[in-house]
């Protein structure tokens, strides 16, 4: 009987062990162009991005960004392919009538699925600073290549397709 107890107790230790590591990882999803999906958005000072993941594949991780330039992070290992896929991709992110094109240039570790982190000058297309964070629905989208409307670094250009 005694064995038994102690069998139980390591199943039901290893069932308990293997569901925490299920919940926490989570499949890598594909870029897709054009599919939506939702999530929240907040913002973060663009002169404050500094060591950003992307321009780290660059061998410049300093970027001398600003406020205004529409630029992004998420959690890159959320998709295929994480840091090299996903960086300098760009997105539509919609809060209500309002959007913006940012061009995603770093990793937001602590960011959930969903979750974009904006520089201000994109947060403020969609909603006032003070609210701080919006519900969203973002897509990737193509870059544009040319236009008044860009707002991000020039260097790497974009893809041309």
């Amino acid at each position: 009987m005694q064995f038994t107890k102690f069998t139980l107790v390591v199943a039901m230790t290893l069932f308990a062990f293997l569901s925490a590591i299920s919940t926490t990882t989570e499949a890598a999803t594909k870029i897709q162009f054009g599919k939506k999906a939702s999530g929240k958005a907040t913002w973060f000072n663009g002169k404050d991005a500094r060591d950003v993941a992307c321009y780290g594949i660059l061998q410049n991780k300093d970027v001398n960004a600003q406020d205004s330039w529409h630029i992004a992070a998420m959690r890159l290992s959320q998709f295929t392919g994480g840091v090299k896929n996903a960086c300098f991709e760009c997105l539509r992110v919609t809060a209500g009538s309002r959007s913006v094109i940012a061009r995603i240039i770093d990793d937001c570790s602590s960011c959930s699925s969903g979750h974009v982190d904006l520089s201000l000058g994109a947060f403020l297309k969609l909603a006032p600073k003070k609210q701080g964070v919006v519900s969203i629905k973002y897509e990737f989208v193509r870059c544009p290549s040319s236009g008044s409307n860009l707002k991000w670094p020039k260097s790497p250009p974009v893809k041309k397709f």
